[in-house]
């Protein structure tokens, strides 16, 4: 392999925190710099942010179950695979990839033996392998902190050279880098499973307007680029029929941004029930959140919190809505005629800056 296609392999990243995207990008970064034609399959759970076990196995007599993550060739025609991405593939208990999961070393096959037990049970796979012309054949195991995550495999039809030892040294490299590409994708996979279930427990589960209002919600987690917020909503009902509405977002994502937001709709609800005026009950949580961050100045790890809010009152005798916010967008109103607009609402301050503060001028009476 000449020495610029060996450096691109160990020098290219993934684009994505995405476990199975991760695993296509490994699929196209092989082909054609090191193999004709790339399959990575993971462990099955692993696309759903479940940890792996170290050694997978075959329980009673069953074959082991992978997803197939990767796929790649010089030419997708000629690899005419069972099974497409995100498709569930059956490991053959006598086949070299059984065999990979079981003991977690690599298998190097320089000439495939296309008549061995592992390809004629599967009569219609046996004639696929074959007409595909691939005749070299590597098995790697990815694996990341004792993990098994899944395997890799490389073949080569149109390069007559079969695989030797140097080439399975190098897809070993490649899987390993490769390897903690998807540990951290996996680790981020379980942190926003959590953070999204922490958020679901947090948000109501109902929300409703009494007699002043007809509410309807909706809740939409971030791509998984972007990450699970600190996003937050609520209808509270007051005395007097009347219905505050709030929505606030917590700066950052993960777990801590969710907790926080628990922390600020909890705060929220205490205030509400002081029916203060929405610009003095967002002054009020300014204060609370200040408070916290100075109480969890000297924690290790800290992360101070931050955050936007729209506090919004509705009166149905009056038919009046009071409303205040603190760094947060405005809300749009739809009159009834249809059309939208924005009401013009200062945008305050984002909480834990000190909300109504006026910087004086030194020498100021």
């Amino acid at each position: 392999m000449p020495g610029g296609s060996d450096a691109a392999l160990r020098t290219r990243c993934p684009r994505t925190l995405d476990v199975m995207q991760t695993g296509q990008e490994l699929a196209d970064l092989a082909v054609p710099l090191l193999a004709d034609h790339a399959l990575v399959d993971l462990v099955e759970s692993v696309p759903f942010g479940l940890e792996p076990s170290a050694r997978i196995g075959t329980a009673r007599g069953r074959p082991a179950l992978l997803r197939r993550a990767g796929l790649a060739s010089i030419d997708l025609g000629v690899l005419e695979s069972p099974w497409v991405r995100e498709e569930v593939v059956h490991v053959h208990p006598s086949s070299p990839f059984a065999t990979a999961l079981r003991t977690g070393r690599s298998h190097l096959e320089p000439l495939l033996d296309t008549t061995g037990p592992w390809i004629d049970h599967d009569p219609v796979r046996a004639q696929k392998v074959r007409d595909s012309g691939v005749h070299s054949l590597m098995v790697v195991p990815i694996r990341a902190r004792r993990c098994m995550l899944g395997l890799a495999l490389f073949g080569r039809s149109e390069e007559q050279t079969p695989f030797q030892e140097d080439d399975l040294l190098l897809a070993e490299e490649l899987v390993t880098r490769a390897a903690l590409w998807l540990d951290n994708a996996l680790q981020y996979a379980r942190e926003r499973t959590a953070a999204l279930t922490l958020q679901r427990d947090l948000l109501p589960h109902r929300v409703r307007g009494g007699v002043a209002i007809e509410v309807a919600s909706r809740y939409m987690p971030a791509g998984m680029d972007h990450g699970v917020g600190g996003d937050w909503f609520d209808v509270i009902e007051l005395s007097g029929a009347r219905v505050a509405l709030v929505v606030g977002d917590v700066i950052g994502h993960g777990i801590n941004a969710a907790a926080a937001m628990g922390r600020l709709r909890t705060a929220v609800h205490t205030l509400a029930d002081m029916d203060l005026p929405p610009h003095e009950l967002l002054a009020h949580l300014d204060d609370t959140v200040r408070r916290v961050n100075d109480e969890d100045a000297d924690a290790p790890d800290r992360v101070p919190i931050g955050a936007t809010c729209l506090y919004a009152v509705y009166d149905p005798v009056t038919r009046r809505c009071t409303m205040a916010r603190a760094g947060h967008p405005p809300p749009v109103i739809i009159d009834p005629q249809g059309q939208a607009g924005f009401p013009d609402l200062p945008a305050g301050t984002p909480l834990g800056l000190g909300l109504g503060l006026v910087p004086l001028e030194s020498g100021s009476p």
